[in-house]
């Protein structure tokens, strides 16, 4: 994960903390016999409440997964105000001597009880909103749906340690003794090897998109990459070229050989998102966009629309969106609806660009456009009734 850390989306620095983290401290629990324990003594005493830190990291985690923004920012640090603070009162013999812990540990069960309960609410409240619920999403994709179930898989395994967490911390407050959540260790980990299990049987996580799809390619037999460009023509648009020629920097050249074995599918990837998917009508669809929806790094489709494509990313956008537009209109678009519409259904944001796009592209206004489609449609139904005739 590390090692492949700025391509993959589904690794960022909180999973590696959070691995971290549980991978340290089942060492620790199970190291009885060699001693560890007596030196770092990591479940005596208050210092086991920094293992808490696990609860607000899965949040962000799940936050930059799908956002994709920064993989951390110090903002983010407000996160583990309250940890901070459960330390500091459970630290200072006045305050756990005051009427704050007239329960005893039941105190603390209380507080890491709503810590526990707030993270899962929220972090339910934003899976569902940016990822389980959404209808009406462009990333109706394999990435889009590695990402649904792996957070199902993986919010579902947070849950019932949650569970048997409070479970556990309960069982130690009602027995007197200090809370360290060890006494249901041994179903913890069984949770925890589940979520290990799920990341080394599924090299998309392990490895990211970008990584595993070079990685297969290796494997793939010779002849079915001729068969691939041999049909090349027949599965895409004229816009693309396989082939290409002029001088590139160092730093294109070694992005070339990089990709130079995915150019046929990521070409036919982008057509299809194109005209089967009809992304552009989204009117702020960029090329980084339609990295993330197909899970490769942004450089790959700035690089394919530089020196695979007969024209730029923002004709081609433009082309796809004009070819949508006749289609809707022979399907009847306009019969219901305004040419405003349509332009605002195609992805521009008002009729005067739709306009000089739409003539540019056809050499036809729209309006004129529907003119000669319903004279064509006159000229071959009177043909055909002449026609009958003999």
């Amino acid at each position: 994960m590390v090692r492949s850390y700025k391509s993959n989306p589904f690794c960022n620095f909180f999973l590696v903390l959070i691995i971290s983290v549980i991978s340290f401290r089942f060492l620790l629990h199970g190291s009885y016999k060699f001693g560890l324990q007596t030196v770092l003594n990591p479940d005596i005493g208050i210092y086991s409440i920094f293992y808490l830190i696990i609860i607000p990291c899965f949040y962000l985690y799940y936050k930059y997964l799908i956002l994709q923004n920064k993989p951390y920012n110090f903002k983010d640090l407000k996160h583990v105000v309250f940890i901070l603070v459960l330390f500091f009162i459970n630290a200072n013999e006045t305050i756990e001597n005051s009427f704050i812990f007239y329960f005893g540990a039941m105190t603390n069960f209380f507080f890491i009880g709503m810590f526990i309960l707030f993270y899962s609410i929220l972090t339910f409240t934003f899976l569902s909103k940016k990822i389980w619920f959404r209808k009406n999403l462009l990333l109706n994709s394999k990435h889009f749906n590695l990402v649904k179930k792996w957070t199902l898989y993986l919010f579902t395994i947070n849950t019932l340690v949650g569970v048997l967490l409070l479970v556990s911390l309960y069982t130690e407050a009602n027995k007197g003794s200090n809370l360290t959540g060890k006494s249901m260790a041994s179903f913890l980990l069984l949770f925890w090897l589940f979520m290990f299990f799920k990341i080394l049987t599924s090299p998309e996580i392990l490895f990211g998109l970008p990584i595993l799809n070079r990685t297969l390619l290796k494997f793939n037999d010779s002849l079915i990459e001729k068969k691939e460009v041999e049909t090349f023509n027949e599965n895409v648009s004229n816009n693309w070229v396989l082939e290409t020629e002029g001088n590139k920097n160092s730093q294109d050249k070694r992005l070339q050989e990089n990709i130079r074995a995915n150019i046929v599918s990521y070409i036919k990837e982008v057509d299809n998102l194109s005209i089967k998917k009809v992304i552009f009508r989204s009117s702020k669809i960029s090329q980084n966009d339609i990295a993330e929806i197909l899970g490769v790094p942004t450089s790959h489709i700035v690089y394919l629309f530089k020196y695979h494509s007969k024209i730029s990313f923002s004709e081609y956008r433009m082309s796809s969106r004009i070819q949508d537009a006749i289609t809707l209109i022979k399907e009847g678009f306009l019969n219901t609806e305004t040419f405003e519409s349509l332009a605002f259904k195609i992805g521009f944001s008002s009729y005067n660009p739709f306009f000089i796009a739409f003539k540019k592209g056809t050499t036809y206004s729209p309006q004129d456009y529907v003119k000669a489609k319903k004279k064509q449609t006159l000229f071959i139904r009177d043909d055909m009734v002449h026609s009958s005739k003999w």
